[in-house]
């Protein structure tokens, strides 16, 4: 299967947003004097597993629109596993000490954060659906 453009592309945006946002996370820390190694260990951390979800459910989307049968419950399964791996990812920044938990966690919501900014911005533009009247024209 070769990956789409379209989700290396925006897989790309994420992971700039992201890092982004990890850094403010860090200069957040440091302002509040509790920046050290570990918030640097964690933000990778949670900044892997969050793009990594991201580039995942791109594929997963691309795999669906491709198979065409079953979607729903393709969906779902991958639904579950990438949730799993962010399970995964809390649990290794909560338990494993060179992990700041906060800073482990925080950047798995920044993929949400990061799409609504770039609507807000106007950089991403959902394509509008046509009607179905100048579908059939065109």
């Amino acid at each position: 299967m070769k990956i789409q453009k379209a989700v290396l592309q925006e897989t790309l945006h994420i992971a700039a947003g992201v890092l982004i946002a990890d850094v403010i996370m860090c200069v957040v820390f440091a302002l509040c004097g509790r920046f050290d190694y570990t918030v640097i260990l964690g933000a990778l951390l949670g900044t892997v597993f969050a793009v990594g979800n991201f580039f995942l459910l791109g594929l997963t989307v691309q795999k669906a629109v491709e198979k065409g049968e079953n979607v729903k419950r393709f969906m779902h399964s991958s639904y579950t596993g990438r949730m799993l791996l962010y399970v995964a990812c809390i649990v290794m920044g909560v338990l494993i000490p060179c992990f700041h938990p906060l800073a482990a966690i925080i950047p798995l919501f920044m993929p949400q954060v990061v799409i609504f900014a770039m609507r807000l911005l106007g950089i991403y533009k959902p394509e509008k659906k046509k009607p179905p009247e100048e579908a059939n024209q065109s």
